[in-house]
């Protein structure tokens, strides 16, 4: 692995950006006991993988849905915290390959080095073809990340994030998550498309609170 992987294809990734990045579609996230908008996505990328790695799986209630969902194959959870139970207490202990991983709200917990290196050793423990999925806090949101949560310690924007993943050869598709009500009245609707034009038009900025990666495993340089 590169030593400093914060400067890794730094410019074959301006060259990406250049060109012009995907649109990334808005998904939306709610408080449910059932899947909600963007963890139907997450589903559907992961209900026909045999085996799963959950890395930071937390308190267990995205596994506890992707199971009530449906998800039958072998789910394995790894957490450095100690309320629950999980089968890894560290990524280094994992010595067999997955056919998915998720890495939800993680890597935001890291420094960018120290983000990015768990990302590849991710990689590394996918099988060939592959999917990782990462969620973290979009860093171009006007509400800051860094806000509401001490131990968030880098902001990952989709672009860059996106680029990233794409020069170490994965085929990566992004999506931006906003946090709303799964229902809302015509009036809240109208209010929310004039404070997103707000923060689109005038700030430059995003109203998404998070960003989702998809990225399938190809060849890895």
């Amino acid at each position: 692995m590169p030593q400093n992987l914060v400067y890794l294809n730094y410019w074959q990734r301006k060259e990406l950006l250049k060109s012009g990045n995907p649109k990334f579609p808005l998904l939306r996230w709610w408080i449910s006991s059932e899947l909600c908008e963007v963890e139907k996505k997450i589903f559907t990328q992961v209900k026909d993988q045999d085996t799963l790695l959950d890395v930071g799986a937390g308190d267990l209630k995205i596994m506890q849905k992707l199971q009530k969902a449906g998800y039958s194959g072998q789910y394995h959870t790894q957490d450095i915290g100690e309320e629950f139970e999980y089968h890894y207490a560290n990524i280094e202990a994992i010595n067999e390959q997955y056919s998915a991983i998720l890495c939800l709200d993680v890597i935001e917990h890291l420094q960018l080095s120290e983000g990015l290196t768990l990302i590849h050793k991710l990689v590394n423990l996918l099988k060939p073809e592959g999917v990782i999925i990462l969620q973290t806090p979009n860093g171009r949101c006007i509400r800051s990340p860094l806000i509401s949560d001490m131990t968030h310690l880098h902001c990952y924007n989709l672009p860059d994030l996106w680029a990233y993943l794409t020069s170490i050869g994965l085929q990566v598709e992004g999506y931006r998550v906003v946090f709303e009500a799964e229902n809302k009245t015509w009036l809240q609707m109208i209010i929310e498309l004039g404070k997103r034009y707000i923060i689109t038009r005038f700030f430059g900025l995003d109203y998404a609170d998070n960003i989702v990666v998809i990225a399938r495993k190809t060849n890895i340089i």
